[in-house]
């Protein structure tokens, strides 16, 4: 088989990917938004915090419990008792009291009156809340990175396949051309080794690039949600995709500090440190409840506690339970110390991470800027290439250039185009840097056609 024939499985591997069915990078996000594993984690977590406000709401209901018993007394208990009560001084009886079969059955009521616990811990659960929605927002920007990150990577890929099969397409008719040359004499045969090299070399970077192709459209689907032996294409390409620079230098870095969802949360956080200062606090204040319960009571010595003509006897109460703290050897107090701590630590955390939210800001800011600057000179250095070699290949077929000038424009093409496709996919991604920087990353997202 010649050299040449080889690059038929190789288009028909590409084609392969084509068969299942197209993505463009909007239906990518929105495919992630239901299938991804993270946002359905974080969903879950959501909807957990939710009933955890529930549950505690339901502390301060009534707690109605029934209660019953069934008892038999295996061994009865002994009670001595003076011999004084049945004239016989100086003496003690031994006697069995009660009943062999008890069985009790019964209501309970608990009403909170004044709890300042309660109240704190409500707070808490709402914060809890809060901070849950806020992980959602930030599992929904870090699935919309990857997910945009992953689809960029693929439209690059995608696109250097496409030039290198162009390119090996030509370095196949030049090869074809120079072989029936030297075959009618016309030719050299170092000129037909050397395209022969020129062309094993494209072919084995097309080989590399179609792997890589492979792996980052895996990337992409793992980010999506989607199961990894899923065939899948991208309906979107190269050109629909304009890159402008979304740098506002009026702004100030403490205008973005609202949009970043880790600051937001790390401010909740610090809210929900106070709150448990605010619970240990509470532990010094009295707490007041209101209890009433009502039971049924059978004694027998023979088990015929449930025949229809035996007596049960009722008793009932209410009442209010007063508990006021008095000393707790000193571990209130360390509680609330250990708390006060903690939010002083968080406050602390919070204000570093405010420094390094700016350092972020202003790194990805000059990388963005610094992309934006070089894509236009890889731009033009690659039309500069594709020119050199297409003249070198018509100069060639009409004798007027060699094969090492052939060789060498082929070799400058594919290294510009490698260059040039390299820095647009940092520029994509330096965009979505930015983005996440300053917290605009859904903005961004949403404004994708």
């Amino acid at each position: 088989m010649k050299r040449s024939t080889v690059i038929f499985p190789i288009l028909l591997l590409m084609q392969f990917s084509l068969i299942g069915q197209s993505f463009s990078l909007v239906q990518s996000l929105e495919y992630a938004k239901q299938k991804n594993s993270n946002m359905v984690i974080s969903d879950l977590d959501l909807r957990l915090s939710r009933e955890k406000i529930t549950e505690q709401i339901g502390t301060a209901l009534p707690q109605i419990n029934f209660t019953g018993t069934l008892e038999d007394k295996l061994k009865m208990a002994t009670t001595i008792m003076p011999g004084e009560l049945i004239g016989q001084p100086g003496t003690t009886l031994a006697i069995q009291m009660g009943t062999k079969y008890n069985a009790t059955a019964g209501l309970t009521l608990n009403q909170k009156v004044f709890n300042p616990s309660f109240w704190v811990a409500l707070e808490a659960a709402k914060i809890s809340e809060n901070i849950s929605q806020l992980s959602v927002q930030q599992t929904t920007e870090q699935v919309q990175y990857n997910v945009c990150s992953a689809y960029y990577k693929c439209l690059v890929v995608q696109k250097q396949l496409s030039n290198l099969q162009k390119i090996l397409e030509a370095s196949k008719q030049t090869l074809a051309s120079t072989q029936l040359k030297f075959k009618n004499g016309v030719g050299k045969k170092i000129d037909v080794d050397k395209v022969q090299v020129s062309y094993n070399n494209t072919y084995s970077q097309l080989q590399q690039t179609e792997l890589k192709y492979k792996q980052v459209l895996n990337n992409l689907k793992f980010a999506m949600g989607m199961p990894v032996d899923a065939n899948i294409a991208l309906s979107d390409s190269l050109t629909d995709y304009t890159v402008s620079v979304a740098i506002d230098g009026n702004a100030s870095y403490q205008s973005y500090l609202p949009n970043r969802t880790d600051y937001q949360l790390q401010k909740t956080m610090v809210q929900l440190y106070e709150a448990d200062k605010k619970n240990n606090i509470a532990a010094y204040l009295p707490t007041l409840s209101f209890y009433a319960n009502y039971n049924y009571q059978s004694m027998r010595n023979q088990f015929d506690l449930f025949h229809k003509n035996t007596d049960w006897y009722a008793n009932s109460a209410i009442g209010l339970e007063l508990k006021i703290p008095i000393f707790s050897g000193f571990s209130r107090y360390s509680k609330v110390e250990q708390s006060r701590l903690s939010v002083q630590k968080e406050k602390e955390n919070l204000h570093l991470n405010e420094q390094s939210i700016y350092v972020d800001i202003s790194n990805k800011s000059d990388e963005y800027s610094n992309s934006i600057s070089n894509i236009q000179t890889e731009k033009d250095n690659l039309a500069l290439a594709e020119s050199v070699y297409k003249n070198t290949q018509i100069d060639f077929a009409q004798g007027a250039a060699s094969s090492l000038d052939l060789t060498q424009a082929e070799r400058a093409l594919v290294e510009a185009q490698n260059n040039y496709y390299t820095r647009l996919q940092n520029l994509y991604i330096a965009r979505l840097d930015l983005e996440k920087a300053q917290g605009t990353l859904n903005n961004y997202v949403n404004n994708l056609k």
